[in-house]
């Protein structure tokens, strides 16, 4: 996480330990909505640099961080369940590719 402004994101939690935990599991939920799901205004998405110029950033943890940096993420004890969570942003947002289904074995 060699971020400029890892301070500020140290500011947010009461260790380094939570601070990663909390990028994982919100980078975990930007890929699983394809970032439908994301706080942050497309003026403020993470941009990278390439030789074509400035390109949006594809790394879910950058946005991660770039949401707790604006301060719309709230990090707490009494947050929703993640199971709850799922159910209303799957609810929100649908996967477009299903998820893969048990089959069943052949019989002889």
């Amino acid at each position: 996480m060699a971020e400029p402004g890892i301070d500020t994101l140290l500011t947010v939690t009461d260790s380094k330990y939570r601070l990663t935990v909390v990028v994982a599991k919100r980078a975990q939920q930007l890929l699983r909505y394809q970032f439908k799901n994301t706080v942050l205004e497309p003026s403020e998405w993470p941009k990278m640099r390439t030789l074509e110029g400035e390109k949006p950033d594809p790394n879910p943890v950058t946005w991660a961080m770039q949401e707790l940096r604006t301060g719309r993420l709230v990090i707490g004890e009494n947050l929703v369940p993640e199971d709850r969570l799922s159910k209303v942003l799957d609810q929100m947002y649908p996967r477009e590719i299903p998820e893969p289904q048990p089959q069943e074995r052949d019989r002889d």
